[in-house]
């Protein structure tokens, strides 16, 4: 068969580890957990040709007023950016002829799996760095472009301070100066606090999901995910932050400003030096389409990564998108309907 579902965790998780576009999103854990968390379905998809397990592919399904909607990631805000494909481990390393014959392999399998599911709505959107998309908007598929910030750690890191812009670290001196530091966490109550206040709001335009699926993440993988405190001298809480440290390292989920104060500045630089003594290669701070944000982020001189979002529906899809982004998705409806951070 060239698509299956994949029912060991253990095969799951190995092609994880060995494909170089695998990222802790993609683990069996974070995705049977956010499965119970969303309420959508996940299907571990494996696309084969012959015995080899050419890639990966976890899709999420629910079935709503009979609406049946496909999405890879569910809608979660911020939590999980991309998803989609996996190719395998020696993807990156052939000819584009044989890529060529890979992705169609993998097009083809995804088809035979659509196919049997038959969705009204289905969105993909891929990790930065899986760039040839062509056999999708061959096949009509409508194409979105998104934004990621990367730094590359491979310099010294008095030349990623030399790359930080000027009047920035005339601000990260002063932070340093007045006695800021970092500390790791050994739990996730001040992060709740602050990331509650940021994100439980009937404005967001996709819902957070509440806090015990931070719980089930960081408890999954003690290793990988880490929350980080930012104290003045004086040991009040100034700044706060969690990364994901597996093959990149990704600030993942932060607080807002504490008491207005621009601390969350130094609090990026520290994680910065901190990815970098660990050995990351790559640090990624996510969410690069965000113009509010964009003015503080490429302050520290990043790369912009892009990564490919596509999307397909039929009739009753559009009716159903247009339903949720004309009324559910209204602020007092919104708020009666989706789950929040409590």
């Amino acid at each position: 068969m060239p698509v299956e579902i994949i029912a060991d965790r253990d095969i799951w998780d190995t092609f994880i580890d060995e494909s170089p576009s695998g990222l802790l999103f993609h683990k069996w854990d974070f995705l049977t957990i956010t499965e119970r968390h969303t309420g959508y379905t996940f299907l571990p998809y494996g696309i084969y040709r012959g015995e080899e397990l050419l890639a990966i592919c976890p899709l999420f399904c629910r079935r709503m007023n009979g609406v049946t909607v496909v999405l890879s990631p569910p809608p979660m805000q911020a939590v999980i950016p991309y998803l989609g494909v996996v190719m395998g481990r020696n993807y990156a390393a052939a000819k584009q002829s044989k890529k060529e014959s890979m992705l169609q392999a993998v097009a083809d399998g995804l088809k035979e799996a659509l196919r049997d599911i038959a969705p009204n709505y289905l969105s993909m959107t891929f990790v930065p760095g899986f760039h040839d998309i062509r056999r999708f908007i061959w096949d009509g598929y409508r194409t979105g472009i998104n934004y990621s910030y990367t730094i590359d750690l491979a310099p010294s890191i008095e030349t990623l301070w030399g790359n930080v812009n000027a009047k920035l670290r005339t601000s990260l001196r002063r932070f340093e100066k007045e006695g800021y530091h970092l500390e790791e966490g050994d739990g996730l109550t001040l992060f709740y606090e602050t990331v509650r206040r940021r994100f439980s709001r009937p404005d967001m335009n996709i819902p957070m999901i509440n806090r015990d699926y931070f719980e089930d993440i960081f408890r999954a993988y003690p290793d990988h995910a880490h929350v980080y405190h930012l104290y003045d001298r004086a040991g009040d809480l100034k700044g706060v932050g969690t990364t994901l440290e597996y093959r990149r390292y990704i600030l993942w989920v932060g607080g807002p400003k504490i008491d207005g104060t621009s601390a969350n500045e130094y609090l990026q630089w520290c994680l910065i030096r901190n990815a970098k003594e660990k050995g990351f290669l790559e640090f990624e701070n996510t969410g690069a389409n965000n113009p509010n944000l964009n003015v503080h982020k490429a302050k520290y001189n990043p790369d912009l990564a892009i990564f490919f979002e596509v999307s397909r529906k039929d009739g009753v899809g559009r009716v159903a998108e247009w339903a949720y982004s004309n009324i559910v998705n209204r602020p007092l409806i919104k708020k009666r309907f989706v789950p929040y951070i409590r």
